[in-house]
């Protein structure tokens, strides 16, 4: 990862933990984890996708344990992790030099992550810490820009996102032409994130670039969320936001 996305989400780990959504129950059905023997959720952040895996991985719905380990290489958030007191294995680590032994995993998770990965390095890894067969899951939740006032807010943050290591810019989808792994399948799951009258602040100032950016121009995207707010009265009509999102995974193969 980036030094300026670091120092952005370390800046605003508690917004990132408010503004950023859970993810669908509907996905973790698409997931291979009733045949894991292991999984890794890679650059786990605040540990939200990690919650989910733990509820599905415990003992009561499996008969047994399955090692959940997880990665993350800002620390600040790897604390907020450590605090939610999950049975996690919380490692010290990126997706370029994971902390694990070959084949030690059947399952890799990304959510939210695998674009900030230097690609090289971090494909090696994954494969190696693959067993065979294993398998390898990109998860992104995508505001959902069907919607007028999410098409809006995206504007917003492509105006300051400038280079900054994107779902949008599509370089993740160098993996899906890469000999090493095979496309399984991809699926979409639309939902809703509801949140508090704020949470729309939180969700701006949880993105890195915007994190990272001087008080002052912060203060400018404060205004301009402000004037978006005021031009969409949509978004609180029911009291609080309901954001809504695509939820996308691309499910594939370790070959080799």
């Amino acid at each position: 990862m980036i030094a300026t996305a670091a120092k952005g989400f370390a800046r605003r780990v508690g917004e990132y933990e408010a503004g950023r959504p859970e993810y669908p129950e509907a996905l973790l059905d698409d997931l291979p984890l009733a045949e894991a023997r292991a999984v890794l959720d890679l650059g786990a952040g605040t540990g939200k996708f990690t919650r989910a895996l733990a509820g599905r991985l415990a003992p009561s719905k499996r008969g047994r344990a399955v090692p959940l380990y997880a990665v993350e290489p800002v620390r600040e958030m790897a604390e907020r992790l450590a605090g939610l007191g999950l049975p996690v294995e919380l490692r010290a680590g990126s997706a370029e030099a994971i902390p694990l032994p070959d084949g030690a995993v059947d399952l890799v998770c990304c959510a939210q992550s695998f674009h900030w990965f230097d690609y090289e390095p971090a494909a090696a890894e994954i494969h190696r810490v693959l067993a065979p067969g294993g398998h390898l899951a990109l998860i992104w939740n995508i505001r959902d820009e069907r919607v007028p006032w999410v098409a809006a807010l995206t504007r917003l943050f492509d105006h300051y996102a400038g280079g900054t290591r994107r779902y949008a810019s599509g370089a993740w989808r160098r993996v899906l032409q890469d000999a090493r792994f095979q496309l399984v399948r991809t699926s979409h799951h639309d939902f809703c994130y509801p949140m508090g009258r704020t949470g729309l602040y939180d969700r701006v100032f949880s993105t890195s670039f915007i994190a990272a950016l001087p008080a002052a121009e912060q203060a400018a995207v404060r205004a301009q969320v402000d004037q978006l707010m005021a031009e969409h009265p949509e978004i609180l009509a029911s009291g609080r936001v309901e954001f809504p999102y695509v939820c996308e995974l691309h499910l594939l193969r370790r070959i080799g």
